[in-house]
């Protein structure tokens, strides 16, 4: 079996996709965007960005089922993890979650890679 491996020092980039119920009208659908910009103010929060999924060309590779991502930094995991039991952030959940189905996250250690 492999082992995984992870890396545990540097900047975190939180990558988040939400598909949103499909009932929803489109107005909700725009009003969603309020969801991030409350999450904007986080101390934790070293950048902050947001979208709907881009019509890009169908390949095998890629999936735009999803209705927003959002892509977060943090300085440290520290930061991240202070970040999931933030206030702020748990009350936007609490308030926007009833609006979602479905929400995918990923993680990463920032590397730079030198050329």
């Amino acid at each position: 079996m492999t082992e995984i491996k992870t890396a545990d020092k540097g900047q975190v980039q939180h990558f988040v996709m939400f598909w949103l119920k499909p009932q929803l009208t489109k107005a909700e659908i725009e009003g969603f965007t309020e969801f991030f910009e409350a999450l904007k103010p986080i101390k934790y929060v070293k950048t902050l960005n947001y979208g709907l999924a881009a019509n890009t060309p169908v390949r095998p590779v890629t999936d735009n089922s999803f209705t927003y991502a959002l892509t977060i930094t943090f300085n440290s995991i520290e930061d991240h993890n202070a970040y999931q039991d933030d206030k702020t952030h748990l009350d936007a959940v609490e308030k926007f979650s009833k609006n979602w189905y479905r929400v995918v996250v990923h993680d990463i250690v920032i590397s730079s890679v030198k050329s």
